[in-house]
């Protein structure tokens, strides 16, 4: 059994920011001073961050690279609707 890790990305920039969720290309636009929370299984390399601006907005792309994860946002999954 493999445990939960989680971190945080907070939009500390002055636009919102873009979650993908890979490879589906599921978009989620976190607020300006808000955060999401990934949720993934403990495991080496379980997820990969691409983080690239796109007319002035950040794009935070994230690829399952070994497990499922989750993004929450004030506790919902904002993906859940899609998968």
């Amino acid at each position: 059994m493999n445990p939960k890790t989680s971190f945080k990305i907070l939009n500390s920039s002055d636009t919102e920011m873009e979650i993908i969720h890979e490879p589906e290309c599921f978009t989620f636009n976190l607020p300006i001073n808000q955060e999401v929370l990934i949720e993934t299984k403990a495991k080496l390399e379980a997820i990969q961050l691409r983080i690239t601006i796109d007319e002035g907005k950040i794009v935070v792309s994230i690829l399952d690279e070994n497990s499922p994860y989750n993004v929450l946002h004030n506790g919902e999954d904002v993906f859940e609707k899609y998968i």
